[in-house]
């Protein structure tokens, strides 16, 4: 895709310019308010065409979601975070395997082999994914799993019972707050730009203009995750 030039980046924190076509790099605790969310459906429309063959039944399973578990969402905010931090994860690849064969699914749930001993990943098979497997997938990222422990994350709905949404989105992906006043310190093998990148999904930013993680690097200053 084309890589929005230097010139065009607003302003770091720019709350007001998310969603207007360019990414906003969101330092420290900067993260749009519930309330100035997209709502689900804006954001299904945003996003169209951009979770693949199984769209409605990954769009259906998200709706499942009812009610919220954050006194700081309502259900429909509730199910739009869902619904962005798929497309963040996965792009609604269902087969999508990561990390070393670590990370799984919609919303890329981590199993360790010790957490595979108490509970399976939730996978689809090679010829499909169904409603139940898309839920099921759904269900271990938002609440967990049996076999979650340290250092392997519990689900999203543990985190926005202990913070706002943008501190448990680096719960989510972190594991950990590490800094509760920045929301980018993050560990080496975590996403830097995770919770700004949510923050510029749930203001409306279409996933096709999306600068790539060597540009956010460049003008943001969010270091890339080491994979390897």
């Amino acid at each position: 895709m084309p890589q929005p030039s230097p010139s065009s980046v607003p302003d770091v924190n720019d709350l007001s310019s998310l969603g207007q076509g360019s990414y906003v790099c969101l330092r420290k605790t900067s993260f749009p308010a519930p309330q100035a969310w997209k709502s689900f459906g804006e954001l299904q429309q945003i996003s169209k065409g951009s979770l693949g063959p199984g769209s409605s039944d990954i769009l259906k399973a998200i709706k499942s979601f009812d009610p919220s578990p954050s006194r700081d969402l309502n259900t429909d905010q509730f199910q739009t975070l869902i619904l962005a931090m798929v497309l963040q994860e996965s792009n609604g690849n269902g087969n999508a395997v990561n990390d070393g064969g670590m990370s799984y699914g919609l919303l890329q749930v981590q199993l360790s082999e010790k957490a595979k001993e108490t509970e399976e990943p939730a996978t689809c098979d090679p010829s499909g994914c169904t409603y139940d497997n898309y839920l099921k997938m759904l269900q271990q990222g938002v609440y967990g799993h049996s076999g979650t422990g340290n250092p392997i994350p519990p689900g999203i709905a543990y985190w926005l019972g202990q913070y706002s949404p943008g501190a448990a989105l680096r719960g989510y992906n972190t594991g950990s707050v590490p800094d509760e006043s920045d929301y980018q310190v993050a560990t080496p093998i975590s996403t830097e730009s995770y919770v700004s990148d949510l923050g510029n999904r749930l203001g409306g930013l279409p996933p096709q203009q999306f600068p790539d993680p060597n540009w956010k690097l460049n003008n943001c200053g969010f270091k890339l995750a080491i994979t390897g």
